[in-house]
């Protein structure tokens, strides 16, 4: 009897990463952000809890929230490629006006995640002329809190340079491998703090993509308007790795013309569409050939014919070799040549 529901249960939990996959109710979009599976915003369109996607239709244009609309944290863009989410996460700032401590404008920064991660691809940056700023959280294996931080300082008369985080108005970290949970402060260091409100009446510290954040000598009188910056998130499937996951037949999520991502070192495993071939490897069937024939990333010197995962290279009539640029290329037949010579 144990045995039968256990079978059950199973079959039931395949059936809804089936429904998940292919279920026509299931919204493909949310503003201009595309949502596909593991990804989904309503019931059985996503693979568990964590890739829950909450579509506000009330705004305008909709926006996308990663979990519930409670967590505020807005999506602008997802990747199954990549296995990335890209959210837009706040920034913590610490601010001060002609009497002091400023306590309305002034606020920390935290997030905490289960299957997520926040990617080593951000950076931590801090902005401010008396400014303190420090992250804590639980890095790789959970076992304590890891933390950094940076100062940033400045003067009046200070020659700062733009789009430069060197420590003058701006300082910047790596971020630290599978990292899934943090808690920004950032404060002034001086007591009393120096004489900057005029010009500098905050400090900010955030996670940020790198690549998407070029620091201005401007941000530290305008940068109080920003109270979001766009931060990368990483996530994959489970806590089994791709031998084991395989095992599991009925909820193995790589499907056809796709593999499990052996290079993947982290916790759980990611699917890839197989070489010549482009989609998402979590659907059934979505995983499909790339013509690279029509789309000129072949190496052909004469004709290109395109096979399912790849092409082959052939030489017009009269001429032999491999067919490609960087090999044999195409010759022609030295009987054909010979033929032309004499007149035959």
């Amino acid at each position: 009897m144990k045995f039968q529901l256990l079978r059950a249960i199973v079959a039931i939990a395949a059936l809804r990463i089936a429904c998940a996959q292919e279920g026509p109710t299931c919204e493909s979009s949310c503003g201009n952000v595309s949502i596909t599976f593991p990804f989904g915003s309503g019931p059985g369109c996503y693979y568990s809890s964590d890739f829950l996607v909450t579509c506000n239709r009330s705004s305008e244009p909709p926006i996308p929230f990663f979990g519930r609309t409670t967590s505020n944290l807005v999506i602008s863009n997802m990747s199954t490629g990549k296995s990335e989410v890209e959210v837009m996460m706040f920034v913590a700032r610490n601010c001060y006006n002609s009497s002091g401590f400023d306590l309305s404008q002034s606020y920390g920064s935290s997030l905490t995640l289960r299957d997520f991660r926040i990617s080593a691809k951000n950076k931590f940056v801090a902005i401010g002329c008396d400014t303190q700023a420090f992250f804590s959280g639980p890095a790789r294996g959970n076992e304590t809190s890891d933390g950094s931080g940076c100062i940033s300082t400045c003067a009046r008369d200070s020659l700062i340079a733009n789009v430069s985080c060197s420590g003058f108005g701006c300082c910047e970290l790596a971020v630290p491998q599978e990292m899934k949970s943090f808690d920004i402060t950032v404060t002034s260091y001086k007591k009393p703090r120096s004489n900057i409100t005029d010009f500098n009446p905050c400090s900010f510290a955030f996670f940020v993509e790198e690549g998407k954040f070029n620091f201005s000598t401007t941000n530290l009188r305008d940068f109080g308007s920003v109270r979001r910056m766009p931060m990368l998130l990483d996530w994959a499937i489970g806590d089994s790795p791709c031998d084991v996951a395989r095992e599991d037949t009925n909820n193995f999520l790589c499907k056809g013309n796709s593999e499990c991502d052996q290079s993947y070192a982290g916790p759980g495993y990611r699917c890839l569409c197989n070489e010549g071939y482009e989609g998402n490897p979590y659907i059934a069937d979505n995983c499909t050939n790339i013509n690279e024939c029509e789309r000129g990333t072949h190496d052909c010197e004469h004709n290109c014919v395109d096979t399912q995962g790849s092409y082959e290279c052939r030489c017009r009539e009269g001429y032999s070799g491999d067919g490609t640029k960087d090999g044999t290329g195409c010759t022609q037949d030295e009987s054909k040549l010979i033929k032309i010579v004499i007149g035959k």
